[in-house]
């Protein structure tokens, strides 16, 4: 190799970067490069690649605890509010009492 910061490589990457070389003299120079990669050509994903799916994966999983919480912290609210209501309610407040009271004072009222 004669470019000196390729030499503070190590063997392996020193022979791979020779192969590669070595394969690209090798090949004749296209003029024309394709505007698209072939259909059958696909690319492998990089690491960069992996990387921001697992961010957006992150991302979607966070969402969704966070309106899991939301839809848990309003049950809980609405629970506490019912609650609340009975609680309020001491005495117990039925339709038939109230119409036995009234019935009473109906019977004695004469015409």
């Amino acid at each position: 190799m004669t470019n000196p910061s390729l030499e503070n490589l190590p063997p392996e990457m020193q022979a791979r970067i020779q192969g590669i070389l070595q394969q690209a003299q090798q090949q004749p120079q296209q003029q024309a490069a394709p505007a698209a990669p072939a259909p059958g050509l696909v690319k492998p994903p990089s690491l960069m690649d992996h990387v921001i799916a697992l961010r957006q994966e992150v991302n979607q999983l966070s969402q969704q605890v966070e309106a899991s919480s939301r839809v848990m912290e309003a049950v809980g609210n609405a629970v506490g509010q019912m609650y609340g209501m009975f609680q309020e309610q001491t005495t117990a407040s039925n339709f038939s009492t109230t119409f036995q009271a009234q019935g009473s004072q109906v019977d004695t009222d004469e015409y």
